[in-house]
């Protein structure tokens, strides 16, 4: 199953206390990436944070996983896991009246 995760900045947490914890987390996302579980990562455009698309069994492995980010067990990212599914809307053009 595929998940879009928004790891964004806590609300009150400066840039000074994300420093300390990126090489940790850049380490943790290369190890999620080369097991196939982080598929991408972007930043958020103005630095608040990252977006990433991630493959899990299911939504409790995603919330499992993310827990062990690094930067949410410092507690300086949020992440809001949004469980995909295929888009299927497009079969409505091929749609026989």
């Amino acid at each position: 199953m595929q998940f879009l995760i928004l790891a964004r900045v806590a609300q009150g947490i400066s840039m000074e206390q994300v420093l300390p914890h990126v090489k940790a987390e850049a380490e943790a996302v290369w190890q999620h990436y080369s097991e196939e579980v982080v598929r991408s990562i972007y930043y958020i455009a103005d630095m608040s944070g990252a977006v990433l698309l991630c493959e899990a069994p299911d939504l409790d492995a995603m919330q499992a996983i993310a827990a062990q980010f690094p930067m949410a067990k410092a507690g300086v990212l949020t992440f809001e896991i949004l469980p995909l599914k295929p888009y299927t809307g497009l079969e409505t053009l091929f749609a026989k009246a």
